[in-house]
């Protein structure tokens, strides 16, 4: 996908059985790292095992310990992977990529795969996509967890509160009664 442009949304179950929106965690103001790969891609399993996906959700995933702004997902790629496959013990991976993982797995099947493979323009493997706060979406690559964290100053930071209404012509006598509609934008309140 274009950088700067909207990512699709979705709701996808992880390999545990949790649903996660996109959207939903965007409009709470945390910025979305995905990790597109294939078990049995070598340049994947390298940058999997170089953990940055991993320290960057322990340092400011939902529970981490310096912020809680960022979410992390691994999405298995290639939908003839099998659930061995992620494990470890299947005939098409590169090793065990659950174990010690502790971000979200998401394996899609079928057309679900397809849909996404095409809405998100996956053209190889592996793809790292970041998705802000304001949905727009940025392939950020293969970097560490400094450059991740970095990268995500470039985001627009969303505004609090902003004016989405108010008069539109002038009045120079007689009375006046303005009014304003105010739109809460971000995360405080």
């Amino acid at each position: 996908m274009a950088d700067g442009t909207t990512a699709p949304d979705w709701t996808f179950t992880d390999i545990n059985g949790t649903s996660w929106n996109l959207y939903s965690l965007t409009a709470q103001g945390k910025t979305v790292f995905i990790d597109v790969s294939a078990t049995w891609c070598g340049p994947c399993w390298n940058y999997h095992s170089g953990h940055a996906l991993k320290e960057l959700y322990l340092e400011h995933g939902p529970t981490g310990t310096l912020s809680q702004d960022v979410m992390v997902f691994f999405i298995e790629g290639d939908n003839t992977t099998t659930s061995a496959d992620l494990n470890g013990t299947g005939t098409n991976t590169q090793g065990d990529w659950v174990t010690g993982t502790p971000y979200p797995i998401i394996d899609l099947q079928g057309s679900a795969e397809t849909t996404f493979n095409n809405n998100y323009a996956i053209a190889g493997f592996p793809t790292i996509y970041k998705v802000c706060p304001n949905n727009k979406i940025y392939e950020v690559g293969q970097q560490n967890a400094a450059g991740l964290v970095n990268s995500i100053n470039s985001c627009p930071f969303p505004t609090d509160a902003y004016t989405s209404a108010g008069p539109v012509t002038l009045q120079c006598s007689g009375t006046f009664a303005p009014t304003v509609s105010l739109k809460n934008n971000g995360n405080r309140i």
